[in-house]
């Protein structure tokens, strides 16, 4: 047995095939302007986020080295500075130039190092090709924005909203051919807590088995799933929000055999564009037992009564000032606006994002 033992051991140390092979790998970068912390971080298999490098800007310089076992994604932040870095580490030389002190913005800094890193590279080019209007837009829009300039406002969004599918196209792209490697898994995990349902689960379900089953993966599955909580055939969350009109609804005690739940906000282009349609669908229904709750993302309560009143919303109008960041909001994963999702009289859910002839058809054929 000891003989056994010992060559099952000499076999380990000749052939080196009983153990992943260790890699190193090496980051020395520059960030312009700065001495602070720099730090590295992974997610470990408990889902947790463990910082295995910190290292202190000497001159505005700073070098680590580690090893691993095989690609690992990792993230590259600096104390005091927005954004993050993603790193697809490898057995190889990372060098880094930080320019400008926003890690968001990937025109910002420059990475080089390794295959999976060069095509997270590429990547960062289109978005900097497709997003090339985007400084000047934003001027406007906040332009707009002080003026208390809805329509220039919806103007200026509707053309970053274009910008935005344009870009997810192409990284739709990047994630299918990269689906069973850390590049794939990187760019959707980059994102993945910014993005409704609909668009995570395009990019989610393209991964392989694998990637889903790292680390970072099952983080996303987590997402995924409790997205997914409000969908087709579940159960809507109660809800209670104040009314224009002064009082409060609460969801569950209005009663109907169909109701509509219409996430939107005054300053966003297609929830207003979509507004006249929806006007003409509650006139047609509304005798037939039809109930829409309108709520509304916004934050400045002028905005949102000018806004009721300018489209001629007459249905029940509710809404917290509080964005996104309500309650309301969160209980649905509203990530993205315009959103109708329509009830039955039990408050479960029958339709999800139906707008336009589509909802129509909908209602035509359930109340009768």
């Amino acid at each position: 047995m000891k003989k056994l033992l010992l060559v099952v051991l000499l076999g380990c140390f000749v052939l080196g095939s009983c153990s992943p092979e260790v890699r190193k790998y090496v980051i020395k970068g520059h960030v312009d302007k700065c001495e602070t912390d720099v730090f590295v971080t992974v997610v470990n298999e408990k889902g947790k986020v463990d910082t295995i490098h910190k290292e202190r800007l000497v001159n505005g310089n700073f070098e680590m080295e580690g090893t691993i076992n095989e690609p690992k994604l990792a993230f590259l932040t600096i104390k005091g500075i927005n954004g993050r870095i993603p790193l697809l580490l490898e057995d190889t030389l990372f060098t880094l130039n930080i320019k400008e002190h926003d890690l968001a913005d990937v025109r910002n800094y420059d990475i080089q190092g390794g295959r999976l890193q060069a095509g997270k590279n590429a990547l960062d080019d289109v978005e900097v090709e497709v997003f090339s209007d985007r400084d000047s837009i934003l001027v406007c829009y906040f332009e707009a924005e002080k003026k208390r300039d809805i329509f220039g406002q919806m103007h200026e969004r509707a053309m970053l909203d274009r910008m935005v599918v344009a870009y997810d196209k192409e990284e739709n792209k990047f994630i299918e051919a990269n689906n069973d490697n850390i590049l794939g898994l990187a760019i959707v995990y980059y994102r993945y807590n910014h993005l409704n349902f609909d668009r995570l689960k395009v990019k989610f379900e393209m991964l392989s088995d694998a990637m889903k089953n790292t680390p970072e993966g099952r983080l996303i599955q987590a997402r995924y799933d409790k997205l997914g909580v409000v969908k087709v055939g579940r159960q809507a969350p109660n809800f209670i929000l104040p009314t224009i009109d002064g009082g409060t609804v609460t969801l569950y005690d209005v009663k109907a055999p169909i109701k509509i739940l219409d996430f939107w906000a005054s300053w966003c282009g297609p929830c207003r564009k979509e507004n006249p349609h929806m006007v003409k669908v509650y006139d047609k229904f509304k005798d037939k037992g039809l109930v829409i709750i309108g709520i509304s993302m916004d934050s400045r309560e002028g905005d949102w009564r000018k806004a009721v009143e300018a489209d001629g919303l007459t249905w029940i109008q509710a809404c917290d000032y509080k964005s996104t960041a309500s309650e309301v909001a969160k209980a649905y994963n509203i990530t993205a606006i315009p959103r109708v999702l329509i009830l039955d009289e039990n408050n479960h859910v029958i339709g999800d994002g139906l707008t336009g002839d589509i909802l129509d058809e909908f209602l035509t054929k359930r109340l009768k």
